[in-house]
């Protein structure tokens, strides 16, 4: 069935019709390791749905996501060593931002929003926007990480308090309630380990990087505990915070609300 928010369903006049008159939601993600339990697409599926879900609140269209990511990290991603992580490196990752936007921006999209789902995306990411503003891109453009729009005091009331933090969450708490919430299915919930992982990433960077800087597992944290009920409340509240950056910065289409 036909979906009228997602660009790829509709026609090059149809698209015209609206362009201008629109925001444009393009998600951003990686492929990448996410432990033994999570599928290797979870950035680019989280950054997908959120866009979807903040359209569906404040009215656009979903352009096609941008699956691949910039190189994973150990400290946050659990680095290039990983079976499955298949990166980008900075500068491709700003190059194709870059020109999305200018293609994007040519065809008449004034309102351009990133939902990005992948922390080490940020840096060329908003790179890239850049580089497509000084090519004369006639556009403003909104860069969303989705972890950051969720207020301390959400988090507190989510996790009673107990919020682990984000410094190490990679395949942790978050991203596996999440997926539990978005897409059950998929989730290896046998293959959490209840042991908190031992290794803690260090605080630097070292290149080559040499095995041992995180957990053969590749999660940075345990996600014990996890569940779907965590994964929708933050799912929605993220949603929800979004949405209202966007209709700070762009605007809302009439007729749509939350």
């Amino acid at each position: 069935m036909t979906d009228r928010t997602r660009l790829r369903d509709l026609t090059g006049p149809e698209i015209a019709a609206r362009a201008a008159n629109e925001v444009l939601f393009l998600p951003l993600g990686s492929i990448e390791q996410h432990g033994p339990h999570l599928p290797v697409d979870t950035d680019t599926h989280i950054a997908e749905r959120f866009a979807a879900a903040v359209c569906a609140r404040t009215g656009g269209l979903v352009a096609p996501g941008y699956t691949y990511g910039s190189r994973s990290r150990p400290i946050s991603g659990g680095g290039e060593r990983f079976p499955g992580t298949v990166s980008l490196s900075a500068a491709t990752h700003s190059a194709i931002v870059s020109d999305l936007v200018v293609n994007y921006a040519r065809h008449g999209h004034r309102r351009i929003v990133l939902v990005n789902g992948h922390f080490e995306n940020t840096a060329p990411a908003v790179e890239g926007v850049d580089l497509a503003l000084e090519r004369g891109t006639d556009a403003r453009v909104l860069m969303v990480n989705w972890w950051e729009v969720i207020g301390a005091d959400a988090l507190d009331r989510i996790f009673a308090g107990d919020f682990p933090g984000w410094e190490a969450e990679h395949a942790g708490i978050v991203e596996t309630s999440l997926m539990m919430h978005l897409d059950p299915g998929r989730v290896h919930a046998d293959a959490i380990s209840p042991l908190t992982v031992a290794i803690t990433p260090p605080p630097y960077t070292v290149l080559p990087e040499r095995p041992g800087l995180v957990d053969s597992s590749g999660v940075l944290r345990t996600a014990h505990g996890s569940s779907a009920a965590i994964g929708e409340a933050i799912f929605e509240g993220a949603a929800d915070a979004i949405a209202a950056v966007v209709e700070a910065e762009f605007g809302v289409a009439e007729g749509v609300g939350r």
